[in-house]
């Protein structure tokens, strides 16, 4: 038997719309390249807001959500002022992991921004590789409960 439980049931997804602050930009005007990052994991945390499943809750349950690998690739820059759009998937989901991939992408002109990857663990607060409640994963691959365009409207 697999350990990969993605193939049960649709990808989830979440678009989240942000904007690029001003303090996020290097000397070029560009977003600078830490930042998309930044932007990857504001996406987890609305992703998994709109799910009833958010960080604070698994954190207060102990379990902790930690990147384990991060990949990125750059395609088109973005400057202060942006509106993106951030597509989320939870492409994978295991026993005591899961996946996501992201394509950011600029509103004005639809233009993709950055391409990427990152993998977490569900570990203890003393490192401890976990299981996740059945439900927490249930959650997470479910349908958004909360309805937003934006990470604050």
């Amino acid at each position: 038997m697999s350990d990969d439980l993605s193939s049960l049931r649709p990808k989830a997804r979440s678009v989240v719309r942000m904007r690029v602050h001003y303090v996020e930009v290097d000397r070029m005007g560009f977003l600078h390249h830490s930042n998309h990052l930044r932007y990857f994991e504001r996406g987890r945390e609305e992703f998994c807001r709109r799910r009833a499943a958010a960080y604070r809750e698994m954190e207060d349950a102990g379990v902790l959500v930690v990147v384990v690998d991060a990949q990125l690739q750059f395609k088109t820059p973005l400057r202060y002022e942006d509106v993106v759009d951030l597509e989320l998937v939870l492409a994978e989901v295991k026993h005591a992991s899961i996946a996501f991939e992201y394509s950011l992408r600029r509103v004005s002109d639809n233009a993709l921004a950055a391409t990427g990857r990152t993998r977490h663990a569900f570990v203890s607060r003393e490192g401890r590789v976990l299981r996740p409640q059945a439900h927490v994963l249930e959650l997470l691959q479910g349908e958004e409960t909360i309805a937003r365009v934006g990470e604050l409207d």
